[in-house]
């Protein structure tokens, strides 16, 4: 096994433990706007080092390119994907199901085949005032459609369709990446120019879209998509706008056909495996266990009772049935007075004054007097 190889495999890990990191930090996050979740997460130690292990994978991925062929090097890259779902649920402290390996594995396997039938890419793309206009209008308008699908759809498809509008992001990002480089190989200067601010704006957006996907609860799903709209959708610019070629032959086209089947039953079965991570417990609040307080036993909606334990005990005393009135009773201790109890008392002093020779031996004997 070749070095490149080796550091695509390492860039690949490092991308999907950085995915994984990031998802465990904004999922705990609480529901904040879009500029205070961006603050929370910058002073949250795992998002940042998420952050750092997929920009150490994206490096390494570059480094790789350097020195093996595109088409050993990108299906590489996606291979990270099953990698990514266990440490996710490593992580919620969840078992791993059977369908998420399967979905994964499908997903790795038909992005393999697909971005192994994608052409290489030609010589420096030069594209007109037009097409360079055209390139982040498109991209805008496919990122807004997805939010606007999101904001009005349930969790699964918020998952996924936020995770396209990311993908396609960081697809439109390397497309402008790949024009802005290859000016610059002839002037440095041909850096700064306004496609430079154009491209560093949609990437940022697409991350912060990528981060409320992660949120949403589906990562498996979420993190697939993303793996899957981003080539395909650099792919799609390369063909439109730089004149790269499609597979034609009668052998990349079957393949072609066969991966993106397979794509679609691993992202259906994603789906229908992902379950959104548990919310944290909010900070103050006490965990109700089975049985505990203020949880319903046996599926009852009736009220917790309230008060201390020995408020408890006492109203438990005060429901169960006197046994026998002439038992002799504890003078220190001191009923609980209620409205009735009142009424009773006061009917208890009024005989009293009637018969004032009644109760003066109470509590000298437990047996009642034989006359």
């Amino acid at each position: 096994m070749s070095l490149p190889v080796v550091i695509a495999i390492a860039g690949a890990l490092a991308v999907a433990a950085g995915a994984a990191f990031q998802e465990r930090a904004v999922v705990r996050a609480p529901r904040l706007g879009q500029l205070r979740l961006l603050s929370f997460l910058v002073r949250s130690r795992g998002w940042c080092l998420g952050t750092l292990l997929t920009v150490a994978g994206v490096v390494a991925h570059m480094v790789a390119l350097s020195g093996a062929p595109l088409i050993i090097v990108q299906p590489i890259g996606v291979s990270g994907l099953l990698f990514a779902v266990m440490l996710s649920a490593f992580f919620r402290r969840q078992r791993l199901k059977k369908a998420q390996v399967i979905g994964s594995l499908a997903v790795t396997a038909a992005l393999a085949g697909l971005l192994a039938t994608l052409p290489d890419h030609a010589g420096a793309p030069v594209p007109t005032r037009a097409e360079t206009f055209l390139m982040p209008l498109g991209c805008a308008g496919v990122m807004l459609a997805c939010l606007a699908a999101a904001r009005f759809t349930g969790p699964v498809t918020r998952a996924w369709t936020l995770a396209l509008a990311g993908g396609v992001a960081y697809g439109a990002t390397s497309a402008f990446a790949r024009v802005i480089g290859s000016a610059a190989v002839a002037d440095v200067l041909a850096i700064v120019q306004p496609l430079s601010l154009v491209g560093l704006a949609i990437g940022l957006s697409g991350a912060m879209i990528v981060q409320n996907a992660y949120r949403s609860g589906h990562f498996a799903l979420a993190y697939a998509t993303l793996l899957i709209s981003d080539p395909l959708s650099a792919a799609v610019i390369g063909v439109v706008l730089f004149d790269e070629r499609i597979p034609t032959g009668p052998v990349e086209g079957t393949i072609a056909v066969g991966a993106a089947v397979l794509l679609v039953v691993g992202v259906v079965t994603l789906a229908r495996a992902s379950r959104p991570a548990p919310a944290p417990p909010v900070q103050g609040t006490a965990r109700l266990g089975k049985g505990g307080i203020g949880e319903p036993v046996g599926g009852s909606t009736a009220p917790a009772p309230s008060g201390t334990g020995s408020d408890q005990h006492v109203a438990a005393d005060d429901e169960r049935p006197a046994e026998g009135a002439h038992r002799r009773r504890d003078p220190s201790a001191r009923p609980l007075r209620s409205a009735g109890g009142t009424a009773g008392a006061a009917a208890h002093r009024s005989e009293r004054g009637r018969n004032p020779g009644a109760g003066r031996g109470r509590g000298l004997s437990a047996e009642p007097a034989v006359e």
